[in-house]
């Protein structure tokens, strides 16, 4: 019944908790081909999960396995299509308060390691994602196209309303390798 307002409020809290953090300048020219470590924060729904196959197989290559951190809802860690070696972390929602927002003990193991790019997979708005994404410190922060997207990514892939997951998340794929 309250959860349009615990999110709008939770929504509120990040965008104010993040409101002056420097930025630094990014050359984007070499952005993603010069990065060594990535942490990638998985779609929320079990549909778009099925779909990440260009991403995964972009990321294998892009990365060693090892220098990849997967992100995932603990109820959707079971039907990650092939995870080959990546490190895989999986949370659920007792890592999450009531205002949808990650406790300090989840943001505590984002932030244990250092990442060169953020990857939020979510098509939609899904504010635990967006808020590790902009936690995890990352200089080049990657997310789709979403309300509120301009405070948690400073790099945003525009799609079409199309329900082509895999086209959508091609996109996503060749607009990194642009990159």
């Amino acid at each position: 019944m309250f959860e349009t307002f615990r999110l709008k409020a939770g929504t509120w809290y990040a965008r104010f908790h993040f409101r002056a953090a420097r930025e630094p300048v990014i050359r984007f020219t070499d952005a993603v081909s010069q990065s060594r470590r990535a942490i990638v924060f998985l779609p929320e729904s079990a549909g778009e999960l099925a779909a990440i196959g260009d991403v995964m197989s972009f990321l294998a290559e892009q990365f060693h396995t090892s220098r990849v951190m997967l992100v995932v809802r603990k109820e959707l860690a079971a039907s990650l299509p092939g995870q080959r070696g990546f490190n895989v972390f999986a949370y659920g929602g007792e890592d999450l308060n009531r205002w949808f927002l990650p406790r300090a003990d989840l943001l505590r193991k984002v932030k244990k390691s250092t990442f060169d790019v953020a990857l939020d997979l979510n098509r939609g708005f899904a504010l635990p994602s967006s808020f590790l994404c902009r936690s995890s410190q990352a200089p080049l922060r990657i997310g789709f196209v979403k309300p509120h997207a301009d405070s948690f990514y400073n790099l945003q892939v525009q799609t079409t309303q199309s329900n082509n997951l895999s086209e959508d998340y091609s996109k996503l794929v060749r607009c990194m390798e642009m990159f």
